[in-house]
């Protein structure tokens, strides 16, 4: 009788620790899933806008350099967020983007500042393209393919 009461004590105390364990799991999930909603959403609508910029128009420029800190201030910001074990490689995808928006914006900024310098923009296309590669990677990890 006295093993089977330590055995129901150990029983009920290894399921409290699993809920415990499952839950803390699952929080972290879901805190985690939230971050990643915010950038994507934070993508999705800077994306928008920069394709819809109309290069024709007086202040282009600035729209552009205006979405581009958007983006990376998204990035930077994610980056923080300490991702669950399965979904490191996130954060240093994230990181690299950051770092390729910042180039690109470098880049747009000498292309159209001054003079037009196509190398420049060329340039500023070729690392936003780098960035939205890191998110398709991103994406990749979060669906754990």
């Amino acid at each position: 009788m006295r093993i089977k009461k330590y055995a129901l004590g150990f029983f009920v105390t290894l399921g409290i620790m699993c809920m415990v364990a499952c839950t803390s799991k699952t929080n972290k999930y879901d805190e985690y899933h939230n971050e990643v909603n915010k950038l994507y959403e934070q993508i999705v609508t800077t994306g928008a806008i920069i394709d819809t910029i109309d290069t024709n128009a007086d202040g282009y420029e600035q729209e552009l350099y205006d979405s581009l800190d958007k983006l990376k201030a998204a990035f930077d910001e994610f980056a923080k967020v300490d991702p669950p074990k399965e979904f490191k490689d996130c954060k240093m995808l994230s990181e690299k983007a950051s770092t390729y928006i910042s180039n690109s914006s470098k880049c747009f900024h000498l292309a159209l500042d001054e003079e037009y310098n196509e190398e420049m923009f060329n340039a500023g296309i070729s690392n936003y393209g780098e960035a939205i590669k890191c998110i398709n990677y991103m994406g990749d990890v979060l669906q754990k393919k």
